[in-house]
């Protein structure tokens, strides 16, 4: 089974909690991490130069790339208890569930954490590639 990336904005704290909730429901046993602001988002936008100007998750996994509600619905569905989802969310038309998430993408920096991100362990820490 190959490793699949999941490229996401490191300057977005809910982002950064999301990759942190992925990676507590095990998932980082199939996927690795990365900021599409690091050295490999840059490779990512070398060799994808179509992927250049797209802020959203982004989910490399062998050849195929899924991004916005694609990634979302692709991630979901390796999680426990998330699986039904995955497919529940797979029935709306793409255009809509990408109007969502573009409309939420819009607005995450406005939300506001009571507290910090907190730092990686040193066992969550390796599934960050930079």
């Amino acid at each position: 089974m190959n490793m699949a990336i999941v490229y996401y904005d490191g300057d977005c704290g809910y982002c950064n909690r999301a990759v942190m909730f992925l990676i507590n429901r095990r998932i980082s046993t199939r996927f690795q991490f990365a900021q599409l602001e690091g050295t490999y988002g840059d490779h990512l936008v070398r060799i994808r130069p179509d992927l250049k100007n797209i802020d959203t998750i982004i989910v490399v996994d062998g050849e195929n790339t899924y991004i916005k509600s694609d990634a979302i619905i692709h991630l979901l569905k390796y999680i426990d208890h998330y699986k039904v989802l995955s497919l529940v969310l797979k029935l709306i038309p793409k255009f809509i569930r990408d109007f969502g998430y573009d409309l939420f993408a819009k607005n995450r920096h406005r939300i506001q954490f009571n507290e910090a991100c907190r730092l990686p362990s040193p066992e969550e820490r390796k599934y960050f590639l930079d």
